[in-house]
C-alpha cells in the first residue's frame, strides 16, 4: 500500500474509534431502542477500553513481534492489567491461578461470547493489512486470553474484515468476506446469516431492524458479542459509507451502545479514510487520548493520536515483511484435556421446602453447626463458579440451600467485600438468620459485581476467621437453572478465602 492511503486509513481508524465510542458512550447498556438526532449528541470524552487494551496489546506486539502467542499476552496482562471486570475478571482470577490460555478463557467463564475481545480487533487489522489470515491468527491470540467460542470467533470475524477493508475500501465485500470463513455452524455465523439475508432480500431498513430487535435484543448479557455483531454489520450494510447514519443506527438498537458505535467508526475510517466523518465532528476529537492510568504508565504506550498512528503505521512497516511463508491455522475451540486446576469449591446441603421444616432446620444448624447425619445424602458438592440446580428444579418447587461460610482471606478489609447474589429464578438470602437480599425478578442472572442481573452485588462486611451460616432460597424454580454465590472487592476482582462447606 502507497504509504499516504495507509495512514489515512489508520488515523481514520482510530479518530472512527474514539469518535464512535463517544457518541454510544452515554447509551451504553440500555434495554430499549434509541432515537437519537445528530442534534442531540453529547461526546462523552471518558476512558474506554475499546481503544485502552489495544494500546496495550501493541505494546506487546512491540516487544514479541510476530512470535506474539496468547501466553505472551497473559503474562503482559498479569503485569500491566491488574483489575478488570467480567470476562477480564474471570481470566485475570484463572490466570492467578496458573490456568493460562486458551484455559484462562473457558474455565468458569459465564462471559466467554462478551464483547471484551471483539472491540480489541483493529490493532491486528491494521498492522496485519497485507494479510487477512495474519490478522485473524493474532485476533484469536488475542481474544483466547479471556474468551472461547463465538467470543474469540468476534474478534476474528471483525479483524478479518477490517484488513480486507484496508486494502480493498469496500464495506460491504470486506463483511461478506470474513463471514465466508466463520464456521457455518456457530451462532455467531447463524445469526449474521440471518442479518445478510435480510439484506439480500429487500427487506427495507425498518423492517430489518424490527426483525433483529426482536430475535437478539433481548439476551441477559448486554454485551453478547453475536447480539452486537448483527447490529454492526446491519448499521455498516445499511449506512451506504455515511457516518451519522451508521453510528445512529447502529445506537438505535441499544445495548452495548459505546462498543457498537466505536467498531462501526473504526470500521468505516478503515474503509474510507479520515474524512468519512464531518469535519464538525472529526475536529471535537482530541489529539490527546482520554486514557486510564494504568495504561499511561506503562513505558512507551502513545498518548497521543498522533503518536497513535505512527507506531501502528511503524509496527505494520516493521513485521510486514516477516508473515511471508507463514502458515495460520484456523481457529478451533478449546476443550480441555486433562482436568485444571480447582478454583472454587463448595458444598451446600439441598432441600425441596415443601418436604422439610426448614425453620426448624435453619434453627439446628445455627445451634449445633453440623448437617444432621439422616440429611448429609443432599449434600451437593460444586467445583464451578456457576451451579447448575437443574438436577433439584422441577414443578416450580422452592428450594432452599444451606451453607456455612469461613472467611479465609486474611488481606481483604471487611468493608471492601462485595457479595454478588445471582440466580435464573427469584431468590432469599439470610445470613445467621438475618436477611440480607430479597430479590423477585425473574431475569435471567449475570453473575457480575458491578452490573449483576437476576440478584444483586452488594457490600457484605466480613472478616478473617469468621464463620456464617447461609440460608438461600431459591423460588419457583424449574429446569435449566444456574445460580451463583461469588466474592469480590470494589474493583471487580474475584477473591479467594471465601469457603461454602457443610459436614
Amino acid at each position: 500500500m502507497e504509504n499516504s492511503f495507509y495512514r489515512d486509513k489508520i488515523r481514520g481508524c482510530w479518530l472512527g474509534k474514539c469518535l464512535g465510542g463517544a457518541v454510544g458512550m452515554p447509551f451504553e447498556g440500555v434495554p430499549f431502542t434509541v432515537a437519537l438526532s445528530e442534534n442531540e449528541i453529547s461526546l462523552q470524552d471518558v476512558p474506554n477500553d475499546d481503544l485502552e487494551l489495544q494500546l496495550v496489546r501493541m505494546n506487546a506486539l512491540k516487544q514479541y513481534g510476530v512470535s506474539l502467542t496468547s501466553g505472551n499476552l497473559a503474562e503482559y496482562w498479569l503485569k500491566h492489567i491488574r483489575h478488570g471486570c467480567d470476562e477480564y475478571s474471570i481470566a485475570l482470577h484463572n490466570m492467578a491461578h496458573g490456568i493460562l490460555p486458551p484455559a484462562s478463557g473457558w474455565k468458569n467463564n459465564f462471559f466467554a461470547d462478551g464483547m471484551g475481545a471483539a472491540i480489541r480487533s483493529e490493532i491486528w487489522a491494521l498492522v496485519f493489512a497485507d494479510s487477512p489470515e495474519a490478522a485473524a491468527y493474532f485476533a484469536q491470540q488475542d481474544a483466547e486470553v479471556d474468551h472461547w467460542g463465538d467470543g474469540v470467533r468476534g474478534e476474528i470475524f471483525l479483524a478479518t474484515a477490517e484488513a480486507h477493508a484496508c486494502l480493498h475500501s469496500d464495506i460491504e465485500e470486506a463483511l461478506r468476506f470474513a463471514f465466508r470463513r466463520l464456521d457455518g455452524s456457530s451462532r455467531l455465523a447463524k445469526t449474521l446469516g440471518r442479518v445478510f439475508m435480510l439484506y439480500d432480500s429487500g427487506v427495507g431498513d425498518t423492517e430489518a431492524a424490527k426483525e433483529l430487535l426482536l430475535t437478539e435484543q433481548r439476551n441477559s448479557n448486554f454485551t453478547d458479542c453475536v447480539m452486537n455483531l448483527a447490529f454492526i454489520v446491519h448499521s455498516l450494510l445499511r449506512g451506504n459509507g455515511d457516518f451519522l447514519k451508521t453510528v445512529l443506527t447502529v445506537i438505535s438498537f441499544g445495548r452495548d451502545t459505546d462498543c457498537t458505535a466505536a467498531s462501526c467508526g473504526a470500521f468505516l475510517g478503515i474503509a474510507k479514510g479520515e474524512k468519512v466523518f464531518p469535519e464538525k465532528w472529526r475536529n471535537q476529537v482530541k489529539n490527546e487520548l482520554c486514557l486510564s492510568p494504568f495504561v499511561t504508565e506503562i513505558p512507551g504506550v502513545p498518548l497521543t493520536l498522533d503518536e497513535l498512528v505512527e507506531q501502528t503505521f511503524e509496527l505494520h512497516q516493521e513485521l510486514a515483511d516477516h508473515l511471508r511463508g507463514k502458515h495460520f491455522p484456523e481457529y478451533v475451540p478449546y476443550v480441555p484435556e486433562s482436568p485444571l486446576p480447582e478454583t472454587d469449591y463448595s458444598e451446600w446441603l439441598i432441600l425441596d421446602g415443601a418436604e422439610f421444616d426448614i425453620p426448624a432446620l435453619e434453627k439446628q444448624l445455627r445451634d449445633t453447626g453440623k448437617c444432621p447425619r439422616e440429611l448429609k445424602k443432599y449434600i451437593v458438592s460444586f467445583t464451578t463458579l456457576f451451579m447448575d440446580l437443574s438436577h433439584a428444579a422441577g414443578n416450580y418447587n422452592a428450594l432452599h440451600l444451606f451453607s456455612f461460610l469461613t472467611v479465609n482471606n486474611s488481606e481483604i478489609r471487611p468493608e471492601e467485600v462485595v457479595l454478588s447474589a445471582t440466580a435464573d429464578v427469584g431468590h432469599r438470602l439470610w445470613m445467621d438468620g438475618r436477611r440480607v437480599m430479597n430479590h423477585h425478578s425473574r431475569q435471567k442472572m449475570l453473575p457480575s459485581f458491578h452490573r449483576a442481573e437476576g440478584g444483586a452485588a452488594f457490600s457484605l462486611p466480613l472478616s478473617f476467621g469468621e464463620t456464617h451460616l447461609f440460608h438461600w432460597e431459591l423460588f419457583f424454580c424449574h429446569a435449566p437453572m444456574k445460580a451463583c454465590l461469588m466474592f469480590g472487592n470494589l474493583r471487580n476482582d474475584h477473591l479467594d478465602g471465601f469457603q461454602f462447606r457443610i459436614n
